[in-house]
């Protein structure tokens, strides 16, 4: 079941099934999904909850957005406010191509299907402009960059360098102390 949203000026659809957040434009095939605008909603506790055009929660910017609007001191109600609810979330893998690195503004953890099976790499950043560049340039954390095809699968999971993730398809990431 779906139903139509609206973003940024744009009419796409959503699916309402309770742990799914992917939209499309009607056509069924979840990589259409990779050309949708970011969007953001209001949870059950009034906390606003950004998300990717894909329907990936943007941990990110949700947290950033929930930093700003943090009451000072002097305005502190009794009650407290409850928490975003990207805070509780579990990490999870995503599949992305490789050249979507790019637009991952914080790094994370990549393992590239095409790569032979080191694993699990952390990156810091990744480089790549389509009319200028062949290959994308990523930075790992350890200081190496490499030069990467863009069109390769990959699996991406935001967390942070003293975590590793442990698991080898999408779905939960199930991190474990480095």
């Amino acid at each position: 079941m779906t139903e139509p949203v609206t973003a940024e000026g744009e009419e796409v659809w959503r699916c309402t099934a309770p742990d799914c957040n992917r939209r499309t434009y009607g056509t069924g095939d979840e990589d259409d999904d990779q050309d949708l605008p970011p969007y953001s909603e209001t949870d059950e506790h009034g906390a606003i909850v950004c998300f990717h055009g894909t329907g990936e929660v943007d941990i990110e910017a949700t947290a950033e957005l929930a930093a700003q609007d943090e009451p000072g001191d002097e305005d502190q109600d009794d009650d407290p406010v409850p928490a975003p609810a990207a805070v509780g979330w579990e990490p999870e893998a995503h599949e992305i191509r490789v050249k979507d690195l790019a637009h991952v503004l914080a790094g994370g953890w990549v393992r590239i299907y095409s790569d032979p099976p080191e694993g699990w790499r952390h990156f810091t950043e990744a480089a790549y402009d389509p009319d200028h560049d062949t290959t994308v340039a990523i930075t790992y954390s350890d200081g190496e960059v490499v030069r990467e095809w863009p069109w390769p699968q990959a699996l991406l999971v935001h967390a942070g360098p003293d975590t590793i993730p442990t698991t080898t398809r999408p779905g939960p990431a199930r991190l474990a102390q480095r």
